[in-house]
């Protein structure tokens, strides 16, 4: 199953919103790293595991073209797209000021 969307947020912040998201001590849907890199997580969950690219939009510049993809139906993946296409921690950290 491979589900995208697009946001505002740098690639390198997207990978790093997804570490907090999967890996923060009571993160909603835990995870564990399975290996990295600038553009990608493959994240290891119950029975499942996650890969998460994010690179440049090559038809919107400006945009981070985020792509999750995954064995199985995962809730967690809709909730983390919807995280990230509302403007991840940056959304949070300006929602709270």
């Amino acid at each position: 199953m491979i589900t995208e969307t697009l946001t505002d947020l740098s690639p390198e912040r997207v990978i790093e919103d997804a570490r907090r998201f999967f890996t923060d001590e009571g993160a909603l849907h835990s995870a564990t790293i399975v290996d990295e890199s600038a553009t990608h997580l493959t994240l290891g969950m119950f029975r499942s595991r996650l890969a998460i690219t994010a690179f440049p939009d090559a038809s919107k510049q400006g945009r981070t073209r985020v792509r999750v993809s995954t064995l199985r139906g995962n809730d967690a993946v809709g909730k983390f797209l919807a995280f990230v296409r509302t403007g991840g921690t940056e959304g949070a950290t300006t929602a709270a000021e």
